[in-house]
């Protein structure tokens, strides 16, 4: 259940009760690039919180079962999953893009199945029906990949960027179709609905997240 419409008139940043921890993927270059800016955000609302990792679903798992206070990141599509009661940002942090990514060589890519990964939405959601190997997190995809397995994966276009900037293909996989674009929220228990509007507020004021994308809101296309 989200909560809406709360003020937080009249609360200081000194009496906010503060998020603790927070869940966000593991293995995932997008976290790694994007944990640190979230902490200094808080730092700058006055709250120091813990970020821990966890596989796709653990992260849902964890947060509704009182783990964690909330998750880093979203995309609107997890709420039907969230059995307690949360808040989300008021905007996006940013819009993340994703494709599926091929082989250069053809035949690979034709005859080998997509890798993807268990727990990402987006990820399922786009392979219900298709031929599709199912892994653990992203550097799993990438190491199949690597070795030859697959003839594609998904991922989001931030994270293979800059993995061939980087040079860490063997041998580099090219856009083949970009599957979404959507926005990824920041989401609380709504325990933390005055931290939120602070935060919310922060954001309206703030990009702290301006070169991971826009933060406009565009839903996801599959």
């Amino acid at each position: 259940m989200l909560i809406f419409g709360y003020s937080f008139a009249g609360y200081s940043q000194e009496g906010l009760q503060c998020p603790k921890r927070i869940a966000v993927l593991s293995d995932s270059t997008l976290a790694e690039i994007s944990k640190e800016i979230l902490l200094e955000v808080y730092k700058d609302l006055g709250c120091t919180t813990a970020i821990n990792k966890f596989p796709g679903r653990r992260g849902i798992a964890s947060f509704n079962n009182g783990s964690v206070d909330g998750e880093m990141y979203r995309i609107k599509g997890v709420e039907p999953r969230y059995s307690r009661n949360f808040v989300r940002s008021e905007l996006p942090l940013f819009t993340l893009t994703g494709s599926i990514w091929l082989h250069p060589d053809k035949g690979m890519h034709e005859s080998l199945p997509t890798g993807y990964v268990l727990g990402l939405i987006w990820n399922e959601k786009y392979m219900a029906g298709r031929r599709g190997k199912v892994f653990k997190s992203l550097d799993e995809v990438f190491k199949a990949y690597e070795e030859g397995e697959l003839g594609g994966f998904l991922c989001s276009d931030l994270a293979v960027q800059h993995r061939i900037s980087n040079n860490e293909f063997a041998k580099p996989p090219y856009l083949g179709e970009r599957i979404m674009a959507a926005p990824l929220y920041h989401y609380l228990g709504s325990e933390f609905t005055p931290f939120m509007e602070l935060f919310s507020s922060y954001l309206r004021s703030h990009t702290p997240f301006a070169h991971l994308g826009p933060s406009q809101t565009i839903e996801m296309t599959n």
